[in-house]
């Protein structure tokens, strides 16, 4: 009998739930001291520009990292970041020099985002197209959820001080048990050093520019004037309104990619539509969590567009590229608002160049990735994908399945696996169990229709 251990989707949304959760949760704790010991000078640019710049540079570096590494050794220097994340968030936050707190909070902002590379890897490598949204969206859904009931106790207890320290150390504990065993090995590609046509690769820098254009868009409408709203509004509930965003993202992207391309375009309409709604009332609430809502699409839109592209493309270190631009846009955006707060016609006005030239850039990715797979034939290697998923076939058993599709015999699939012909024997016994098959000629009859 299998047990969470085995799952690889599972696992991924554990392993990403508790991470995120952890990060999320020393940021608040971050971000209220530094408020604390800065109560008269804003802190946007120290945490919305400075704060995302450095998690884009952990994702970014590892992305580099990655690729020179085993997987024994990913794992533990995963383990080696959480452990510094958690030393370098407390330091940050015991210390009343606001020297000291930001240097350890950038640190262990770098940190988080090497952290987030290594879920948003494992959610390329080891969790099908079909259900990766439901996994990341309602990872980081369950995750925000467990951050707003963790801010309840206490008028939010748990989130300052010592109290929320020793959340962080046990969410840490939880996280390193979630990195440990390894996943189940990913399924063998075709050709491991194929690289997709121009005309498919074109379309990574087109990507690109989609999530730093549209993640900036979206950063500087949050400068919009919304002053009816400003009362209220906590920090918690905020992400609780997000967390529903992102769950409903997660299942509707599954079903459709193109339904979550569509929302992240609307979640960029809804600044200027909160913009003419600033004074009224009920609409202006509604809209403003509304908003919020749709910020969960745009979220799932811009990690799944990459870990798509990732699995397609072989080129796992475009895993985390989407958050790695998506912050970087974000901090860009939240500089505009910084920078054009006092004179907000000219936020406005650069916001809507920005806007015109991201919808034009969601269009043009809308036709080139999306419009064009409704009619496209499957690959070889996606209809193999498909039949595996479909008979829940371990690793072993694809490698057995793609030898026995090309004739070979017993002894020469024991022969090129490596392994004993008894081993193989058990292994297409159990193909013909999964597939309900009686023979091996059946089962390539069963494989060529489809089914």
């Amino acid at each position: 009998m299998h047990n969470w251990r085995d799952n690889a989707c599972l696992r991924v949304a554990l392993l990403t739930l508790s991470c995120f959760l952890l990060t999320s949760t020393g940021w608040i704790m971050w971000l209220y001291h530094l408020t604390g010991l800065t109560p008269a000078i804003p802190t946007d640019v120290l945490t919305l520009v400075v704060g995302y710049l450095t998690q884009a540079l952990g994702i970014g570096l590892f992305a580099l990292l990655e690729q020179r590494q085993q997987e024994k050794q990913l794992r533990l220097n995963v383990v080696i970041a959480l452990v510094s994340y958690v030393v370098c968030l407390a330091l940050s936050v015991l210390t009343p020099d606001l020297a000291v707190t930001l240097a350890f909070g950038y640190l262990s902002n770098m940190l988080c985002g090497y952290m987030q590379g290594y879920y948003l890897l494992c959610l390329a490598t080891h969790v099908d197209a079909r259900h990766r949204g439901t996994v990341f969206g309602g990872a980081y859904a369950a995750s925000t959820l467990l951050t707003w009931l963790i801010a309840l106790p206490g008028g939010g207890m748990l989130t300052r001080g010592l109290g929320s320290l020793m959340v962080c150390c046990a969410l840490t504990a939880c996280t390193i048990a979630f990195v440990y065993p390894p996943l189940p090995t990913p399924p063998l590609e075709d050709e491991p050093s194929a690289r997709p046509p121009a005309d498919d690769a074109s379309l990574i820098p087109l990507a690109c520019a989609v999530v730093l254009l549209t993640s900036a868009t979206k950063s500087a409408g949050f400068g919009f004037p919304i002053s009816d709203l400003e009362e209220g509004v906590s920090l918690e509930l905020t992400r609780l309104l997000y967390g529903v965003g992102l769950l409903v993202a997660g299942l509707a992207s599954d079903r459709d990619r193109r339904f979550g391309i569509v929302c992240c375009a609307a979640s960029l309409v809804t600044p200027f539509v909160m913009l003419l709604l600033t004074n009224a009332g009920t609409a202006a609430t509604l809209l403003w969590a509304l908003g919020y809502l749709f910020y969960g699409f745009f979220s799932v839109f811009r990690v799944l567009l990459f870990s798509d592209l990732a699995s397609e493309h072989n080129l796992t270190r475009l895993s985390g590229m989407g958050l790695l631009l998506g912050r970087v846009g974000d901090a860009l955006g939240s500089g505009l608002y910084v920078a054009l707060g006092a004179n907000q016609m000219a936020l406005v006005t650069t916001t809507s160049v920005l806007f015109a030239c991201a919808m034009v850039l969601l269009f043009a990715l809308y036709q080139r990735q999306y419009l064009v797979l409704i009619d496209r034939p499957l690959s070889e290697q996606e209809i193999f994908e498909r039949f595996c998923a479909r008979h829940d076939l371990s690793s072993r058993e694809r490698e057995v399945l793609r030898l026995l599709l090309a004739e070979r015999s017993n002894s020469e699939i024991a022969a090129e696996l490596f392994v004993s012909e008894a081993t193989v024997k058990y292994h297409v016994r159990n193909l013909l169990r999964k597939t309900g098959c009686h023979s091996r000629v059946e089962i390539m009859a069963v494989y060529a229709t489809g089914e």
